[in-house]
C-alpha cells in the first residue's frame, strides 16, 4: 500500500519542482506528480486537491505556484506565490504543514 501524498501538477513540462519537493520532504510529507487537463493554474490546483488523499493540491507553471485545499472555495486558493527557489521551498513546507495541522511558515 502506498503512502498518501500531496498531488502536484506542472502546467509546463520544463517547470522545476525540486525546491517544492525539498520543502515537503523537510516536513516529511511526500508529493506525487500527476497529469492535468486544466488550463487555469488555480483550477488545476483545486482539481489536484479534490483528487489527493490528503486533500491538498499544488499547480505550478514557470511564473507562479498555487496551493489549494479541498475544503476551500474553488476560486480561493490558500497561497499563490512566485515561482522562485525560496518561495517554492516555503510553499512545499506549508503544503506539508497544512496536512499536519501545524502553523504555516509566513515568509511566502
Amino acid at each position: 500500500m502506498s503512502r498518501p501524498t500531496i498531488y502536484i501538477t506542472k502546467m509546463t513540462p520544463q517547470t522545476e519542482l525540486s525546491h517544492l519537493l525539498y520543502g515537503m520532504e523537510e516536513e516529511e510529507i511526500p508529493g506525487e506528480l500527476k497529469e492535468n487537463q486544466q488550463l487555469d493554474l488555480i483550477a488545476a490546483a483545486y482539481e489536484q486537491a479534490l483528487k489527493s488523499p490528503l486533500e491538498v493540491g499544488i499547480a505550478v507553471n514557470e511564473k507562479q505556484a498555487v496551493l489549494h485545499f479541498k475544503s476551500l472555495p474553488e476560486k480561493e486558493p490558500l497561497f499563490v506565490v512566485d515561482n522562485n527557489e525560496e518561495s517554492m521551498m516555503t510553499l512545499g513546507k506549508n503544503a506539508a504543514r497544512l496536512v499536519k495541522g501545524i502553523p504555516f511558515k509566513l515568509d511566502v
